[in-house]
């Protein structure tokens, strides 16, 4: 009789925490949604265009083949394509960092700013790459908090955020449009403006340096870390192999999907934009760096687990074994406290031991 009544309890027990285990994902998928619709709104999409004259100004719109030309010749021409002439002349005031950045849209977005959160030891800092549409105060826990544990951290704000936002818009649009030619120019200039930060830290004597990206952010730091000899260690926090592929898969660019579809194929667009896919730049990557973090969320549906998977495959397929993290959470909901904690902690750790 005794031994029936432990049975019981134990399958109770085992129900219950079935019970609790299907009610927090119920939970993370209803916050998921709504914290994805909560920005909806705001997203817009006009109509499909090719966009060649923000990489070539004089070309015009062009046709599709001009641009799908210009970029594989970017693709050869990299190291070129992903560096500026000049370096730029750096103002500070305060916290705050700003430089003249190099667009092909004239305004607010030609200013670059960072916000500099200073550790007393001056011997490793990290560049931090938000995710799309942060606001600036997003990043300020993660600083401040890196700086006490000994890490300077430098957050950039990308091309078209904060102050550099377009008047009217409401959204960073340009770093994931309808707009092809545009979406490549934008994407180009957040590398050029990650690696003048790099050119600020190595002034101010900084030589152990990482970078960490958040979602797209991630996809910047991959290209910016592939090509920069300066980044000694990389974190990605919610990473896709293919910039097409998750703006084409993606809940967040649904909006971006509608409007391209009417006009290109997803292989016209995966083309087009495989100048700022990290999957082009992964040999690089893996010839570079010997360790690489990546954190992802399994029940993602902005970046879909299966394009984290297959970014992890390609690298380990050129022998880069990179450290794999998987929460039980999505592409928002990392940011909740028990998971956001848990993330940081990696990331610190990642870099502690790597720089």
């Amino acid at each position: 009789m005794a031994d029936e009544r432990k049975s019981r309890q134990s399958q109770c027990s085992g129900i219950s925490d079935l019970r609790t285990v299907f009610g927090w994902q119920n939970f993370l998928q209803q916050r998921e949604r709504a914290l994805a619709a909560s920005g909806a709104p705001l997203k817009f999409a006009g109509t499909a265009d090719i966009g060649l004259e923000f990489l070539e100004p004089t070309a015009g719109t062009g046709d599709l083949s001009l641009l799908l030309a210009r970029v594989q010749g970017d693709l050869r021409a990299a190291d070129a394509f992903f560096t500026r002439a000049d370096r730029p002349e750096f103002r500070r005031e305060g916290p705050m960092l700003s430089f003249d950045s190099l667009t092909a849209v004239p305004g607010a977005n030609s200013v670059a700013r960072a916000r500099l959160y200073e550790s007393s030891q001056r011997d490793r800092a990290v560049l931090l790459l938000p995710y799309w549409n942060a606001a600036r105060a997003d990043g300020a826990s993660f600083g401040r908090l890196m700086a006490r544990c000994g890490v300077t951290c430098l957050q950039l704000s990308l091309p078209y955020h904060d102050e550099r936002s377009t008047p009217g818009t409401g959204f960073a649009r340009e770093l994931a449009c309808e707009n092809l030619g545009l979406t490549i120019a934008a994407n180009r200039q957040a590398v050029l403006d990650a690696r003048a930060c790099l050119d600020w830290l190595e002034q101010q004597g900084y030589r152990r340096i990482g970078i960490l990206g958040v979602s797209i952010g991630a996809s910047i730091a991959s290209i910016v870390a592939a090509h920069d000899e300066r980044v000694h260690a990389a974190a990605f926090v919610l990473m896709a192999d293919d910039f097409a592929e998750a703006a084409w898969t993606g809940t967040a660019t649904s909006h971006v999907r509608l409007a391209l579809e009417q006009r290109f194929s997803r292989e016209e667009v995966r083309a087009a934009w495989s100048i700022i896919s990290p999957a082009s730049f992964a040999a690089r990557l893996s010839q570079r760096l010997d360790r690489l973090l990546i954190v992802s969320g399994e029940i993602d549906t902005v970046f879909l687990p299966e394009q984290t998977q297959a970014y992890v495959e390609r690298l380990q397929r050129l022998g880069l074994a990179p450290t794999w993290i998987r929460y039980r959470c999505g592409h928002y909901t990392l940011a909740l406290p028990f998971y956001a904690a848990r993330c940081f902690l990696r990331v610190l750790a990642h870099f502690r031991a790597c720089l």
